[in-house]
């Protein structure tokens, strides 16, 4: 039996099959999804926050038979073999509270989930082929991360996650951090985000720029991670913290509002849990507190250095994404000129959901 699956869940089988997503092998079965949304951990009792699933269609549904190996097929393509050890449906509306953190629907991270429909197939894969895709070319596997690290001898690599185009206080987290560790691993999410989100190409293209001319190549490693995003704050944070340890990680940042969205979450949230659950996952965490721009300073700092409250301006990502878009002028105190000009004949803002 084939079962035809979109370009979402191709990126999810190939996270789970190149390691990406470990200790997770295969997608979730159901009791496998009860208790992640519960307690955060697989039923063997491993630190998973998040549901990976498998949407199938209801007419296939029926047809499923347990412990039956089906072919998974993308673009006419086998791109993979799942061995079928559950079927089962969700009404996503039921845990919505335990997974966001919300009653609202309109959440995105939930309307994203909730699009997968009602009917999942879950089980052990085997991943078979990588295939070329619209966002390839900007990724790495956890293999060649890994033998990069070791090449460049970096014995402490803070992994870094964004999903927007850099300004400068995500310049000045990375600065604070080569301070103290051998290396960088910045990793832009560019698989599926909400409509006005940045698009892969604005956001690669920028930190190509900032690898290339203001930070030392020899120190920072970049490759994109093309999975969705969840926009479910802490429980996100944590499950961005074990990617990255997967792929060679020492060190995690995890600053204001980590995956969050609108105003979900408490600023410091997804920092609190991550140290909580720090052991467990297995990676150090770095807290990022701020930063902004201070006028006395005259630069971008943080709190632990700057003695001056009353002169500080907040970096606003959403400032800069409306000048952006309305093509109003930004400050080189705020974002690189270098940066503004190298978006200037790109699309910069994803305008609908696509599924290539």
């Amino acid at each position: 039996m084939n079962i035809n699956i979109d370009f979402f869940s191709y990126l999810e089988l190939e996270k789970i099959g190149i390691g990406a997503f470990a200790p997770l092998n295969g997608f979730m079965k159901e009791e496998d999804f009860y208790s992640v949304v519960d307690t955060m951990r697989l039923t063997s009792g491993k630190l998973f926050p998040l549901p990976v699933l498998l949407p199938i269609k209801d007419e296939v549904f029926n047809n499923i038979v347990l412990d039956s190996e089906v072919k998974l097929i993308f673009n006419k393509i086998k791109v993979g073999v799942l061995k079928i050890e559950s079927k089962y449906k969700i009404d996503f509306q039921n845990h919505i509270i335990k997974l966001f953190g919300t009653e609202d629907i309109e959440h995105p991270g939930y309307k994203m989930l909730n699009s997968l429909g009602n009917f999942f197939v879950g089980g052990k894969i085997k991943f078979l082929n990588k295939v070329n895709n619209n966002l390839s070319k900007y990724e790495l596997v956890p293999e060649v991360v890994k033998k990069e690290i070791k090449n460049r001898n970096m014995q402490s690599v803070a992994g870094f996650q964004t999903r927007n185009v850099p300004h400068r206080a995500h310049e000045y987290i990375l600065e604070l951090a080569l301070k103290d560790m051998d290396g960088l691993f910045v990793q832009p999410l560019i698989g599926r985000k909400r409509v006005g989100d940045f698009t892969p190409e604005a956001v690669m293209t920028s930190y190509k720029l900032l690898q290339g001319d203001f930070f030392p190549l020899n120190k920072m490693i970049l490759g994109a991670l093309t999975t969705s995003m969840r926009y479910a704050g802490p429980r996100e944070a944590v499950f961005h913290a074990l990617i990255r340890k997967n792929y060679g990680c020492t060190h995690f940042l995890v600053g204001r509002d980590h995956a969050g969205v609108g105003s979900y979450y408490g600023e410091y949230e997804a920092q609190n849990l991550c140290i909580k659950l720090e052991e467990e996952l297995g990676i150090s965490i770095i807290k990022v507190r701020g930063p902004f721009y201070c006028n006395k300073c005259e630069r971008i700092n943080i709190d632990t250095y700057c003695q001056h409250p009353e002169e500080r301006i907040p970096v606003s990502g959403t400032k800069i994404r409306n000048s952006l878009i309305s093509g109003k002028e930004i400050s080189s105190r705020f974002m690189r000129p270098e940066i503004v000009k190298s978006l200037n004949n790109i699309e910069i803002f994803i305008k609908e959901d696509t599924d290539d």
